[in-house]
C-alpha cells in the first residue's frame, strides 16, 4: 500500500528526543512494534501451535526483502547480523596463496576483519588502500589497484564515517573486466538510497536491520549472484544446509541449491518478521521519497553548519544522510554534553561528529541541533 511522507512520519510518533543517528541505530516504527508484539504473543501461547503461520510469514518476509533488494528470494539468506554475512563471503571464498583481496583502510571493522582473517588462513594478501586527507574515496586509485591477481574487492557502498558513496556500477564493471568479484557492505545505504542488486555488477551484498531500515538489532542478510554462490562454501553446516529440517539425516542428500544452504539451523522469527514489516513500510513510501526527504534535511543541516563557520568533512552536496563535522576539542565536548542533556542521538566517529537524520525527522529538529552547535561554540 502506497503512503505519503506524513503517514510514514506518523509511524515514528512515539519516539522521544531527536534521532540523528540513523547510521547507528534507529527508532522502530509502530507497524514493526505491532508485528513484534503479535509474534511474541503467539510464542507465549505456544510456538508449536502457531509454527505453520510463523513459518509462512517468515517466507513472506524473505520475498519482501528480496523484492526490496531487487533480486530473487532464492538468492537471499538470513544471518544473525551483517558481520556474519560478510564472514560467510570472506571465509567461504576459496582464496589461495598469491591471491589478493583489495579493500579500503577506512572500512568499518565488520568489513575488514573477516577479510584479514580469511587472508591469514589462506595465505592470500590483504591490500588496504590508504584514505586521502579529507577521508574521501579516491575511486580512480581504487580502480587502478584492481589488476590481475585481485580476486576480491570488498568495500562499503556508503562509508560509515563520512557518508562517501562509491559508484558501484563503475567499480563493478571494472572488477568484471579484471576477473575480480565485488563484495559490498551496503548497510549504510539500504533504506536511504535506491538499490537494485540484479541490475548492478555486484556479486555479493550484505546488510543489517537496525540502521536505515529501522528495525530491531539482530537480523542480517545477504544476496549473492549465482556465479559467486557456486564457488562459496558454507562456513557453518546443519540441517538447513541440506534442506533436512525436522527429519533424519540422509547421507545421500545433496546440498540445498539456493542461498538457504548458508542457513544451517533455525532463525529467529521475531527479528525476521520485524525486518519484513519495516521493509514493507519503506516499500510503501518508496526509497526515492525517503532519499529526497533525507536530502532536504541534510542540505539544511550542512548549510547551517557552514554558516556557523563549522568545518564540514562531508561535502555539502553529497547524497545521503550522513553529515560529519570537525569541531575544536572544547566545542566538541560542550556540544556532546548538551546533546546528551537534550536527548539528541548522534555519535562521534574517529575525529568527527556524525549526524544522520532520517526521513521521519523534522526541519525543527535540524534547527535545534544547529542552535546547540551555535550555543556551545567557544
Amino acid at each position: 500500500m502506497k503512503i505519503d511522507i506524513q503517514t510514514y512520519t506518523d509511524q515514528f510518533s512515539q519516539r522521544r528526543g531527536i534521532h540523528f543517528n540513523s547510521a547507528g541505530i534507529t527508532p522502530v516504527p509502530t507497524v514493526t512494534a505491532a508485528t513484534i508484539d503479535r509474534a511474541v504473543t503467539r510464542m507465549r501461547e505456544g510456538t508449536s501451535l502457531h509454527d505453520a503461520d510463523l513459518l509462512a510469514e517468515a517466507r513472506a518476509a524473505r520475498v519482501t526483502l528480496a523484492g526490496f533488494l531487487g533480486t530473487d528470494p532464492s538468492h537471499v539468506a538470513w544471518t544473525p547480523n551483517c558481520a556474519t554475512a560478510l564472514s560467510i563471503a570472506a571465509l567461504g571464498f576459496p582464496l589461495r596463496p598469491g591471491d589478493r583481496v583489495l579493500t579500503l583502510d577506512q572500512e568499518y571493522s565488520s568489513n575488514f576483519y573477516p577479510w584479514k582473517v580469511a587472508c591469514e588462513r589462506s595465505g592470500a594478501t590483504l591490500v588496504s588502500l590508504p584514505h586521502d586527507a579529507d577521508c574521501s574515496v579516491d575511486e580512480a586509485r581504487l580502480l587502478e589497484s584492481i589488476v590481475p591477481g585481485v580476486r576480491i574487492v570488498a568495500v562499503s557502498w556508503v562509508q560509515f564515517q563520512t557518508g562517501a558513496i562509491i559508484d558501484l556500477v563503475r567499480l563493478g564493471e571494472h572488477c568484471r573486466q579484471q576477473g575480480a568479484f565485488l563484495v559490498v557492505d551496503a548497510i549504510q545505504g539500504l533504506g536511504q538510497l535506491p538499490f537494485h542488486f540484479d541490475s548492478l555488477p555486484v556479486d555479493f551484498v550484505a546488510g543489517g536491520s537496525h540502521k536505515w531500515l529501522c528495525s530491531i538489532n539482530g537480523q542480517g542478510f545477504f544476496a549473492a549472484k549465482p556465479e559467486f554462490m557456486q564457488v562459496l562454501r558454507p562456513i557453518a553446516v546443519g540441517g538447513g544446509t541440506f534442506n533436512r529440517f525436522g527429519t533424519f539425516a540422509d547421507p545421500d542428500a545433496g546440498m540445498e541449491s539456493s542461498a538457504r544452504r548458508f542457513e544451517p539451523g533455525g532463525f529467529g522469527f521475531v527479528p525476521v518478521l520485524a525486518l519484513g514489516a519495516s521493509v514493507s513500510l519503506i516499500e510503501g513510501i518508496g526509497v526515492k521519497t525517503i532519499e529526497g526527504r533525507i536530502g532536504e534535511l541534510s542540505y539544511k543541516l550542512r548549510k547551517g553548519a557552514l554558516e556557523l563557520g563549522i568545518e564540514l568533512v562531508t561535502p555539502a552536496g553529497q547524497r545521503g544522510g550522513i553529515t560529519s563535522l570537525r569541531l575544536t576539542p572544547d566545542h566538541e565536548t560542550a556540544f556532546l554534553q548538551r546533546c546528551e542533556q537534550e536527548r539528541v542521538a548522534l555519535v562521534k566517529r574517529g575525529g568527527f561528529i556524525r549526524l544522520s537524520p532520517h526521513a521521519f525527522c523534522s526541519e525543527n529538529e535540524v534547527d535545534r541541533v544547529l542552535d546547540l552547535l551555535k550555543e556551545t561554540r567557544a
